[in-house]
């Protein structure tokens, strides 16, 4: 795949792009589940002068909004596939209950099913059909030409990935940046967007995120396998078959 994604991310963490020379009026966060988006998302949110908005559609979904307003600033989130992986098995938001009740192993390499259980957290859900979608199969969570699910989870994440990414080859603003980058230091994060963005502060210092949404996760089912520190050697080497390791090497993302 074709992105323009600069030598310098690899190192910062965090890129700025401003394809339009108007003033900032709103944005939206983007990327995959357990990938800090609502840290990310509250953070400027809490602490500077621009409006929060989701009109580009589920933030988790392959993009699929008709324009982007010049004055919109796209926020792009990656993480490392292991934090992430895990984090998804710990935290499987939206996941089918049979997908939740899987040892961490077995989480990884099964068929991937997402399904409406909160259909409050799709604002683009049509009126017409709120009464009659939750619990269905969640259509978001499948390929996009295609239409199959993904066959596991590393499947889901390269699909995603690039479709995130896309984003760079789109006529719109843009801020890509690295999960790590803003959970090592969220204060030097709001201080880096302010100063680049040129958007004041909403406050006279920055306020932090003192509780994280993933505290609000309830499991499907109680019968589950426990999430391990790390992945084992061989779900390593399942990761290195699934995903463009060269796409994730640019983004800083190396699996030795």
């Amino acid at each position: 795949m074709d992105y323009d994604i600069p030598e310098s991310f690899r190192q910062s963490g965090v890129f700025l792009r401003r394809r339009h020379d108007v003033a900032l009026t709103q944005f939206q966060v983007l990327g995959e589940r357990g990938s800090a988006t609502n840290l990310v998302r509250k953070l400027i949110e809490k602490n500077v002068d621009i409006m929060r908005t989701e009109a580009l559609g589920w933030k988790h979904a392959i993009p699929g909004m008709v324009a982007i307003p010049q004055d919109f600033l796209v926020v792009a989130v990656v993480r490392d596939a292991r934090a992430w992986a895990l984090s998804m098995h710990k935290r499987p938001w939206h996941a089918d209950p049979r997908l939740q009740a899987l040892s961490f192993g077995a989480f990884l390499r099964a068929q991937w099913q997402g399904i409406v259980d909160r259909s409050a957290d799709f604002e683009q859900i049509h009126p017409e059909i709120a009464d009659r979608v939750q619990g269905l199969r969640l259509e978001l969570d499948h390929h996009p030409i295609t239409g199959k699910p993904y066959p596991n989870l590393f499947a889901l994440r390269q699909t995603k990935l690039e479709g995130l990414l896309g984003f760079l080859n789109r006529d719109c603003n843009l801020l890509l940046v690295r999960a790590e980058m803003v959970q090592a230091d969220p204060a030097r994060f709001v201080q880096w967007f302010v100063h680049e963005t040129g958007l004041p502060l909403s406050g006279k210092s920055i306020s932090g995120v003192k509780r994280r949404l993933g505290t609000r996760f309830n499991h499907s089912t109680p019968a589950r396998g426990e999430t391990p520190v790390a992945l084992a050697e061989d779900d390593i080497a399942f990761l290195k078959q699934e995903l463009d390791l060269s796409l994730e090497s640019a983004l800083g993302y190396d699996y030795a």
